[in-house]
């Protein structure tokens, strides 16, 4: 049991990094609140990537330059999986305080400017799925293409 609980605290951090990184541009989109500042959000799913290959690249040299392609694929998949469910967490939490009354009836007191019309709908006009969906797909995208 010890010996899984080491493993679990080698990925933590650099799963907590590859979060907090993201999340960064995170917290300026959902500041902007606008459809044109979509960028931000592909800057945090790169900056994700860039933590996600960091952490591979220690992860190799670790084992002396000589880790294998299941072993590193795996260790890939461990960090990027950690790193979407802190990300879900941190952007529900972002999306909770910067945006007043989202949990309340009518539309929320922050909405997506500038957004197509054919965007999701919603109290935030598509705000909140934007962020949400980002965080799971792109980070996916990333990190497992690392």
């Amino acid at each position: 049991m010890l010996k899984n609980l080491i493993h679990w605290r080698q990925y933590l951090p650099f799963a907590l990094v590859a979060t907090l990184v993201y999340c960064i541009p995170v917290f300026f989109f959902i500041r902007d609140a606008s459809y044109t500042q979509s960028w931000l959000l592909f800057v945090g799913n790169m900056l994700f990537l860039f933590s996600v290959m960091g952490f591979l690249f220690y992860f190799n040299r670790k084992r002396n330059e000589n880790a294998g392609s299941t072993t590193m694929m795996t260790a890939g998949h461990i960090v990027t999986l950690m790193g979407i469910v802190f990300s879900l967490i941190i952007c529900t939490i972002l999306l909770s305080v910067m945006i007043p009354g989202l949990y309340s009836p009518g539309l929320a007191g922050k909405v997506l400017a500038d957004a197509p019309a054919n965007t999701e709908g919603g109290k935030t006009h598509g705000l909140v799925f934007k962020v949400i969906v980002n965080a799971i797909v792109g980070n996916a995208a990333g990190g497992l293409f690392a």
